[in-house]
């Protein structure tokens, strides 16, 4: 697991595959587009700030509980220690 990742300067391609690879919500925005004819039509574009915000949710999530656990653990072996 990579953490601290600059989302920022990923390509939107890369955001794209985190945000389905994590079934984040929300990430593609639709917006209309002038074609090369001259004619309206409508694409669709990811929505950065939404998938980072989302993302850096994660993170600190992950960060959280992992920090719980080394709490945890070393209570443990506090504890196991005060009475060997």
């Amino acid at each position: 697991m990579t953490m601290f990742r600059d989302y920022w300067k990923m390509s939107d391609k890369d955001l794209e595959q985190l945000a389905r690879k994590n079934n984040l919500r929300g990430f593609l925005e639709e917006t209309t587009v002038l074609t090369d004819d001259r004619k309206v039509d409508t694409d669709f574009i990811i929505n950065r700030r939404d998938v980072i915000e989302q993302l850096l949710q994660r993170d600190n999530r992950n960060i959280a509980f992992w920090s719980a656990i080394v709490a945890v653990l070393g209570a443990i072996i506090s504890l196991a220690a005060n009475f060997h």
